[in-house]
């Protein structure tokens, strides 16, 4: 119970200390004011405390008293760092998690990493593990960033902690407020609309997956560079799915039918919301008597390996991928030492190859 108590006492102070009730500099309760408002024990407040100052909360001063600050958190030898992301394994993460660890060890810090598999419960029970304090920063890919997450607490108890937290390629819209990085999704949209109307493409389709942060914002560029090009897709030809339908997403009945509306030439390009699915669909066309490029453009996002693999091989937008997870621990390990940090937006690149050529299809 005695643990408990200060537990408790430590985190009501954290959380007021995060909603501002005490600022930088600024002294915080006497022990007696603190036993007094708790009706707790002077040993149980002196514990407290020693948990605010390990945190890196709050300096005890002799004979002066406790003072709040936001410093670095007290540690005992190596620095640990969790990466939490979506996917491990597959696509673009190996090259990304390969530029996180490469900082990571440079500094001596240890990495630890964990997957969500784009699923809430997944991410809370790996949060709710990052609670002891056992590491010293987190960095971490949102689970469906397109709306709120249900661990919102979680994140706000961590940064109580003052356990520093860095999103990468998403985040949440309730935690805007924490250090992100980011690629610039909305431009990526725009620079890929661009280019269809430049190369001669007026009859667009596009597919987006539309429950995380990077395929709606390449959505809304999309449309917004097409409207600004006097260009209006219709609707049969902008198909969007979640991440329940993303291995089904050419066999259901919508995906099926932009496929005949491709096949019977409805739509002279598209725009997918990455390599993966530009190149899967690519092949399911090929098989069914198109012949690209001649009868359809198509760009990708993300530059994968496949994309250069494929004949023809697909025209997409550039991730920077190792120097964007350089990028990100290095933000992340300033954080930890006690720096502010700012969030950032990365430019996409255009990698030009030849599944969009120049043609006149008027």
């Amino acid at each position: 119970m005695a643990e408990t108590k200060y537990m408790q006492v430590a985190d009501t102070l954290r959380r007021e200390i995060a909603e501002g009730v005490f600022q930088d500099g600024q002294a915080l309760m006497t022990e007696e004011e603190l036993r007094f408002r708790f009706k707790v024990s002077r040993q149980t407040v002196r514990q407290a405390i020693a948990l605010l100052e390990n945190d890196g909360l709050v300096d005890r001063r002799r004979g002066s008293g406790t003072y709040v600050r936001h410093g670095p958190r007290r540690r005992q030898g190596t620095m640990h760092v969790a990466v939490v992301t979506t996917y491990i394994t597959d696509y673009i993460f190996p090259s990304i998690v390969s530029g996180i660890e490469s900082v990571l060890n440079r500094d001596g810090a240890v990495m630890s990493l964990s997957a969500t598999y784009n699923d809430s419960a997944i991410e809370r029970d790996v949060l709710e593990r990052m609670m002891d304090g056992r590491v010293d920063g987190l960095i971490v890919e949102g689970v469906r960033t397109a709306s709120e997450t249900p661990n919102a607490a979680l994140y706000r108890h961590l940064a109580e902690r003052n356990i520093p937290v860095l999103f990468m390629n998403g985040y949440y819209p309730g935690l805007g407020d924490f250090p992100h990085v980011v690629m610039d999704d909305f431009g990526g949209g725009r620079i890929a609309a661009r280019e269809l109307v430049n190369r001669g493409y007026h009859r667009p389709a596009g597919l987006f997956k539309t429950d995380d942060l990077q395929g709606r914002e390449r959505l809304e560029g999309f449309l917004a560079e097409l409207r600004s090009q006097g260009i209006e897709i219709p609707e049969e030809n902008l198909l969007t799915f979640g991440t329940e339908e993303r291995y089904t997403v050419y066999e259901n009945p919508a995906g099926q039918r932009l496929i005949r509306r491709l096949l019977a030439g409805t739509a002279d390009s598209i725009v997918c919301y990455n390599d993966i699915f530009a190149v899967t669909l690519m092949t399911i066309l090929r098989e069914q008597g198109m012949k690209l490029p001649d009868q359809l453009g198509v760009i990708g996002f993300d530059n994968a390996p496949v994309a250069e693999m494929i004949r023809p091989g697909l025209t997409t937008l550039g991730h920077p991928k190792e120097a964007f997870g350089a990028l990100v621990a290095e933000k992340l390990l300033r954080m930890i030492v006690g720096e502010r940090e700012r969030s950032v937006s990365m430019a996409w690149s255009l990698v030009d190859r030849e599944s969009l050529p120049r043609v006149d299809r008027e």
